[in-house]
């Protein structure tokens, strides 16, 4: 797997408020949760496509 990248302080606080969704959908029992998991690697791709300088 490609090295991780450099995250802003932005986008940790989005991938932060990501897993607190799905703290609380554990929580009321939901485990299978796909769309946390796209949204973070979503957030990541940006990030990798930022510092590669693609747009």
């Amino acid at each position: 797997m490609a090295k991780e990248p450099k995250l802003t302080g932005w986008e940790k606080a989005q991938i932060v408020r990501l897993e607190v969704r799905g703290v609380r959908r554990a929580a009321a029992g939901i485990t299978h949760q796909p769309d946390i998991d796209r949204g973070i690697e979503r957030i990541k791709e940006r990030a990798r496509k930022r510092a590669n300088g693609d747009k």
